[in-house]
């Protein structure tokens, strides 16, 4: 998108996110802010699930 912004803001008039640019800063700030993700383990393990179908379902 970043060599198309230019060309959809002028024919929709409408400002564009690059998504890659926005990751980036995403990505930026949380190194910026010391966050970490979380060790503490507050959902649970999901259910098994019943694999119809399969050779090796249940």
């Amino acid at each position: 998108m970043a060599a198309l912004e230019h060309a959809v803001l002028e024919w929709c008039g409408v400002h564009v996110t690059d998504g890659v640019a926005a990751a980036v800063t995403v990505a930026q700030s949380l190194v910026w802010l010391g966050l970490r993700t979380s060790k503490v383990r507050t959902y649970a393990n999901p259910l098994p699930k019943d694999l119809k179908g399969f050779p090796f379902g249940r």
